[in-house]
């Protein structure tokens, strides 16, 4: 069981076991970058080879070739591991760009397929898209959607049709013109085999309707944005770029199948077309075809690597990651041990040469958390120690220049504490500790130290009003000094003693002194992250576990809604902005990587199967919000990630509660 949500449990009173499978590994092997590939191509790699009743035909007006089906046309199918014999899992996040003159619109009730992902052995169908009288049909198991187009939809002209879909959304676009999209009822699958499945074109199933059509190609992409990405709303036109594409899908030069080339002028705007002799996918625009860049030159996170383990310390719950000026780069792991003896020493590690290694012991007791912070040119780690569940001071321990070690150098008064926050303001420096209870009483107060300029000692400042506090966090926000909320701090209450649906609090800083400003209900939170975004500015609320009248059941305790929240400018309050599904949430981590932003979460895993069992990232898309795009296989009980960089290198360290080990992960971009 994870120890650091056992302690919680403990406390609420409410015993279960945890039947949670060990994972033996956290990666994901998916086929996550894919280059735009015309199915096609792979399938028909010569006119010579065409199945029965397929034919490739020439069509004057447009000057270009196209697949052509009769209506008791073989399947043209390509066994999906031939694209994917790197990987074994299919792309969780994918488009399709389908080029296509239909001859006639289907007859009602009636539904023409163009391309589909089935399994070989039971003909299952996976995915699909077909076309009916007046809508485009997706198809993703037993599931139905369909997307209404306009009345040109089906008007005897090329068009292009681009499918793209995340793990929960599913978006059509025509021609770059018009858009529709629709939530999944059943998320897509983050590890979809490729063994034993293929791609079909023309046809979904045997008692599908026939395409009546030409198909001049079917592009695979990876990633869900690939539409975006091929309809901007607007680009500027290049002098050098040609208004003309060869689009003949072989490579022969006999007649009649000699490369044509197609204009691009203004009544062809939107339409794509993938260029096979340049190999790349194009677009129309303003008289002139435009590369289509599905691989954006600005890197984005694919998946992770096993990298290292570390000798973390028993029950590791905490990881800070720091760098020490003329030192380098460290990790301290906050060990918590186990009872009845939870004194233990915590592991602090030095980045050398691509790795971590071993460099001091610190001792502590039953550690939750560390903070490193600088007073001008003096550096501390401060912990907080959780203790026997009594009254127990948490340490400050100071960098020695002369000894190259961090020495002890304070006792800070606490009982029962889960974290420490430094922060500056006005040039004073002040360290704040998340009280969780005395003795069987959560309603305490948590403390603010301010630093003493004479003394050199952190002194007691100011007492805040907590319930079973977590977490503290220290933000500031630029929005000038009027009636603006400049410097935050908030506080995740977790348990008043009788429930975890309470109220967690977020402070201003008023005249000198913290003032209550604002007040969530939160459900056993145990974690705040603030970022910005755009200037907007947001916190995420991590909701660990759901105890009380509110759930006398204990039905899926662990099973809870965690909050993003959004500064709203106009009243400087924080409103509700989305809700995630978690399941026993215990850490946000935010991660901007160029234009694209991440937020991890780590689910403790206590209870639930499948894909209850994995941590999520999310990245944000605008409208869209934070969209589910990565599952990761942490290893039950993972309490805790902490992200950082090495030149252009980005590593994930995952504290680990169950195990004396933790892990080291690198993330491996497209």
């Amino acid at each position: 069981m994870n120890t650091f949500i056992k302690k919680f449990i403990l406390e609420l009173e409410h015993k279960e076991n945890c039947h949670c499978s060990e994972i033996s590994s956290p990666i994901t092997v998916t086929c996550a970058y894919v280059p735009p590939v015309n199915l096609l191509d792979y399938a028909v790699p010569s006119p010579k080879a065409l199945p029965r009743g397929v034919n490739i035909i020439y069509d004057r007006s447009s000057h270009v070739h196209g697949y052509q089906f009769s209506p008791t046309a073989d399947d043209i199918y390509l066994k999906a591991d031939r694209l994917f014999f790197r990987c074994t899992y299919f792309p969780y996040e994918f488009s399709v760009f389908i080029t296509y003159k239909q001859f006639a619109a289907p007859k009602s009730r009636r539904e023409e397929c163009i391309f589909s992902l089935f399994q070989d052995l039971t003909r299952e169908n996976l995915v699909s898209v077909a076309l009916s009288s007046d809508r485009v049909v997706f198809r993703y198991k037993s599931f139905r959607y369909r997307f209404k187009m306009a009345e040109s939809y089906q008007n005897p002209r090329w068009h292009t049709l681009g499918i793209s879909l995340t793990a929960d959304t599913v978006s059509v676009t025509r021609d770059c013109k018009t858009r529709r999209q629709r939530p999944l009822r059943s998320p897509f699958p983050g590890l979809l085999p490729v063994a034993n499945t293929s791609f079909s074109i023309g046809r979904c199933e045997k008692r599908s309707s026939v395409f009546q059509g030409l198909l001049k190609s079917v592009i695979l992409v990876s990633g869900g944005d690939a539409a975006t990405r091929a309809c901007p709303s607007k680009m500027d036109i290049n002098p050098r770029l040609d208004n003309v594409i060869r689009v003949f899908p072989g490579r022969t030069s006999l007649t009649p199948f000699y490369s044509g080339k197609s204009s691009c002028d203004w009544t062809d705007v939107g339409n794509i077309a993938f260029d096979v002799h340049a190999r790349k996918l194009k677009v129309c625009i303003n008289g002139v075809w435009r590369e289509v860049k599905i691989k954006s030159e600005k890197r984005k996170m694919d998946y992770l690597l096993p990298y290292q383990k570390l000798d973390s310390g028993l029950g590791a719950v905490d990881v800070e990651v720091f760098d020490l000026p003329g030192e380098g780069k460290f990790a301290a792991f906050a060990a918590a041990g186990v009872e009845p003896d939870p004194t233990f020493r915590s592991n602090l590690y030095q980045w050398r040469n691509g790795k971590f290694y071993f460099y001091q012991r610190l001792r502590t007791s039953s550690a939750q958390s560390w903070e490193f912070f600088r007073i001008k040119n003096q550096f501390f780690l401060a912990v907080a120690n959780y203790g026997s569940n009594v009254a127990t001071n948490s340490t400050l321990y100071k960098w020695s220049k002369a000894r190259r070690k961090f020495r002890y150098y304070q006792d800070i008064p606490s009982s029962v504490a889960r974290d420490v926050e430094a922060f500056e303001i006005e040039g004073n420096h002040y360290l704040a500790v998340a009280n969780h209870r005395e003795g069987n009483n959560n309603i305490i107060n948590s403390t603010v130290f301010k630093w003493s300029k004479t003394e050199k000692r952190f002194q007691a400042f100011q007492n805040l009003s907590t319930m079973g506090a977590y977490d503290l966090t220290y933000f500031t926000v630029d929005i000038g000094t009027g009636n603006g909320l400049n410097h935050g701090l908030a506080v995740a209450n977790s348990f008043d003693g009788k429930s975890t649906l309470i109220f967690s609090d977020i402070y201003r800083w008023q005249d000198g002194r913290w003032t209550l400003f604002h007040s969530l209900e939160t459900n056993g939170a145990t974690d705040w992250e603030h970022f910005t975004i755009n200037n907007d500015h947001y916190l995420a609320v991590a909701n660990a576990f759901s105890f009380g009248r509110h759930n006398p059941r204990r039905v899926d305790s662990y099973r809870t809604n965690s909050t993003i929240y959004i500064l709203d400018k106009r009243t400087f309050n924080f409103v509700q902005y989305q809700t995630l599904v978690t399941n026993s949430a215990v850490d946000w981590e935010y991660l901007r990587l160029g234009d694209d932003h991440y937020l991890f979460v780590t689910n403790a895993q206590y209870g639930g199967l499948g894909d209850r069992l994995m941590s999520n990232v999310y990245r944000w898309q605008g409208l869209d919000k934070f969209v589910l795009v990565h599952k990761l296989m942490t290893p039950p009980n993972t309490t805790d990630f902490e992200i950082f960089r090495d030149k252009s290198d980005i590593f994930v360290v995952l504290a680990r509660a169950d195990s004396e080990q933790s892990e080291v992960l690198k993330v491996k971009f497209v």
